[in-house]
């Protein structure tokens, strides 16, 4: 698939390895705008400070285990908000419980990413998840 390099991504997650391998595999793949926040409340600032200088940004990729504010708690934020709730969430995280899946995805997250993961796996959720927007 045909990627938009000039997407905007903002990565989420508290840990530095975890947002240095996945800026790696972003950039290595093409992808030019990425951002990163360590945690919810900071991704929270981005979003809005974003929308407001009419700086679209077109996914998300954030841990759901976060100090401040929660991956899923950052989700449901979005998701109340007329200008971010079509924002494309991956959720990222090391739970691969069912309940957790379910939750998240009665939450509205557009994908669920378990880690580790390789960049085979990275790049196909963002793919599935712009198909479906139509903007990849």
């Amino acid at each position: 698939m045909r990627i938009n390099p000039n997407m905007n991504i903002l990565i989420v997650d508290d840990d530095d390895d975890v947002i240095n391998y996945m800026r790696t595999l972003l950039r290595k793949n093409g992808y030019k705008n990425i951002h990163t926040e360590k945690d919810g409340v900071k991704a929270v600032n981005f979003v809005e400070q974003s929308y407001m200088e009419n700086k679209k940004i077109d996914m998300i990729l954030a841990d759901w285990e976060m100090p401040e504010l929660d991956g899923i708690h950052f989700l449901d934020y979005l998701k109340r908000n007329a200008d971010f709730n079509e924002i494309p969430f991956v959720m990222v995280t090391a739970d691969s419980d069912r309940i957790h899946v379910v939750e998240a995805i009665n939450h509205g997250v557009s994908q669920y990413l378990i880690k580790p993961f390789d960049e085979k796996k990275l790049l196909s959720k963002i793919h599935e998840v712009m198909k479906r927007k139509k903007v990849a």
